[in-house]
């Protein structure tokens, strides 16, 4: 199918200045965490991170690469102006990344959900970070080496990526394959794991995480709460509120680059072909921005979760000073009289939690809460 000059400009400049966004994006988390907040990388959260902006790097740049890798002479392809070499290293980026950085972002659900079971002392659940690292990045180079070795990364969509050449010879009986194995299988693999990694991990964990904290709030509610178990039933309630707010935003800016490209799939077979040029190109754009979106999300959910805690007393002063310590108002819960103790009242609505970066224990105004047992 030919494309006229206009749809074919589209194609190659419309997603160049999102993808150079997402990489000055990315550039910057990488510049925050390696030099402004360094210390930050002692949590598993933000080498998490750290590792998946890397990525998100050359990812980015196969986008602003774009035709210019697709080799010279190729119909359909302004710009094209690169060689079989080019279109292969770009195909094999793109492929792989593909893959690597959806693998890294549902990882940051995993880890939130271990850490929230145990009570965000990462020693006991740190041995995760290797096989995150593995899969990430060995499973999605060993499916790219395949292609690889197969010459089946050749012009496909805006660029190079998995396909035969000449495009669409493999539905022309008249046109021969110069290029391109039988890799159905793969392809099948590739498919079904980028929609597992989208669609079915995220959600299932991050759902048990939120039923997880309103069984500890439903215990809660079934005795009756003085003192300190007061504070910390308020806490939970307050902690199942924000979980909610941050579950909707990590799945909505997950699926928002991802989904247009999915909707323009599903008319293109369901219309015989058929392609809708508009949204194609709005679905390459969105999707080339996806490390500007990873980092807001990034940004948004450290504002939203700064740990605050601020209690006021009704009829004592055991708790003095604007910020007092978990530790001090455990002490001070201990020691007043519970009955003259208000927490619904008192605790005022400055109770923040990340459900993705958890801080060490004996630092957390929440890790206090996580008991099962009271205390």
């Amino acid at each position: 199918m030919r494309h006229t000059i206009a749809q074919q400009k589209g194609f190659t400049f419309a997603p160049i200045p999102f993808a150079a966004i997402s990489f000055l994006s990315s550039s910057y988390v990488i510049h925050y965490l390696l030099f402004k907040e360094r210390q930050k990388l002692q949590r598993l959260y933000h080498r998490l991170i750290l590792a998946m902006n890397f990525a998100l790097l050359p990812l980015s740049f196969t986008y602003v690469w774009s035709n210019f890798a697709v080799p010279e002479g190729t119909p359909n392809y302004i710009g094209a102006s690169g060689t079989i070499n080019t279109c292969t290293a770009q195909g094999f980026i793109s492929v792989m990344l593909n893959m690597t950085v959806p693998t890294y972002y549902v990882s940051l659900s995993l880890q939130a959900f271990m850490g929230m079971k145990h009570k965000f002392q990462e020693e006991n659940y740190q041995w995760i970070e290797k096989f995150i690292h593995l899969i990430a990045w060995c499973v999605p180079a060993a499916l790219a080496s395949i292609l690889l070795f197969t010459d089946n990364l050749n012009p496909n969509g805006s660029g190079c990526h998995n396909a035969k050449a000449p495009q669409g010879c493999e539905s022309d009986p008249d046109v021969p394959c110069e290029r391109g194995g039988d890799v159905d299988m793969v392809e099948y693999i590739v498919g079904l794991g980028l929609a597992f990694l989208y669609f079915v991990f995220p959600p299932s964990i991050i759902i048990s995480m939120y039923c997880w904290i309103k069984k500890l709030r439903n215990k809660m509610d079934m005795k009756r709460s003085t003192g300190m178990q007061q504070l910390r039933e308020y806490a939970q309630k307050e902690m199942v509120q924000q979980i909610a707010i941050q579950i909707c935003l990590y799945l909505f800016s997950f699926w928002f680059t991802f989904v247009p490209t999915i909707i323009v799939f599903a008319y293109t077979i369901l219309n015989d072909g058929k392609i809708l040029y508009d949204l194609l190109v709005f679905a390459n754009c969105v999707f080339a921005l996806q490390g500007f979106v990873m980092a807001m999300v990034y940004f948004t959910l450290q504002r939203l979760g700064t740990p605050k805690v601020e209690v006021l007393p009704t009829r004592t002063s055991g708790l003095r000073g604007n910020h007092p310590t978990v530790q001090s108002i455990r002490t001070s819960a201990m020691n007043i009289a519970m009955t003259d103790f208000e927490v619904t009242e008192d605790l005022k609505e400055s109770l923040n939690f990340n459900i993705f970066d958890g801080v060490p224990d004996e630092d957390s105004p929440w890790a206090q809460f996580f008991d099962e047992d009271d205390e």
